[in-house]
């Protein structure tokens, strides 16, 4: 099995990370050697996208991603590429402990809420500048696995918020912020949302009116609008 179809499977399926904190403490750590680390196997066939974790200590490093855990206990990763010689030995970091994720081009972050612990990965889908919107994307029941991007160098198919064949928790989060705000769905959305932008009048009255275009499905759409007007009080 690909390292991408695993760590497909692993997200659609729910695996959990094999051992935790306990068991990753109690690993024999791989000697580091920064000329050797993010290693590709010879053979072009094995190549594997390098990810980037950002700690929560402020520490940048250079991983191959082996496993990630749906039920948001963490990430697990080798230094070199998983199919080098000899096999790498698999490390653990826990969700707690990471501050992000750079993935093929994609920039992920625990889900972080207020009074609970950090936990899954959510794609931030813009940047601001008044607020950061992240995505959880997860296949409605009967979608087929995704496949990697043909001739994507692995590459993923993990631009969620472009398909319905996805369920989305759509995440805010204001400048300065540690906490991320879900955005409810049925009922609540509307009043959450407008409460939320209510410094946008016009743009507030349209979703809490249920206008087309309006709902919950166009969060990512809203809040583009939303970060290009400017502020109310400004010039």
């Amino acid at each position: 099995m690909s390292f991408v179809r695993s760590l497909l499977l692993s997200l659609l399926t729910g695996g959990a990370l094999l051992g935790g904190a306990s068991r990753a403490a109690a690993q024999t750590a791989e000697p580091r050697n920064l000329a050797t680390d993010t290693l590709q196997p010879a053979n072009a066939a094995y190549y594997r996208p390098v990810s980037r974790l950002g700690t929560v200590g402020g520490q940048q490093l250079h991983v191959f991603i082996t496993n990630v855990s749906e039920r948001g206990t963490g990430i697990e990763f080798t230094w070199r590429n998983p199919l080098a010689m000899p096999r790498p030995k698999p490390v653990f970091i826990t969700s707690e402990q990471l501050q992000w994720v750079r993935l093929d081009g994609h920039y992920y972050e625990p889900v972080r809420v207020a009074k609970a612990a950090a936990h899954g990965l959510a794609l931030r889908l813009a940047t601001g500048p008044r607020v950061e919107v992240f995505d959880v994307a997860t296949p409605k029941k009967g979608v087929p696995i995704p496949l990697p991007v043909p001739g994507g160098g692995g590459g993923l198919l993990w631009t969620g918020a472009f398909s319905a064949k996805y369920n989305h928790a759509w995440y805010l989060r204001r400048p300065g912020e540690k906490t991320m705000a879900p955005v409810p769905d049925g009922k609540q959305f509307a009043p959450f949302l407008a409460d939320y932008l209510a410094d946008a009048p016009d743009l507030a009255a349209a979703i809490r009116a249920g206008a087309a275009g309006h709902r919950y499905e166009d969060v990512p759409a809203l809040l583009s609008t939303y970060n290009q007007l400017t502020p109310a009080g400004t010039h």
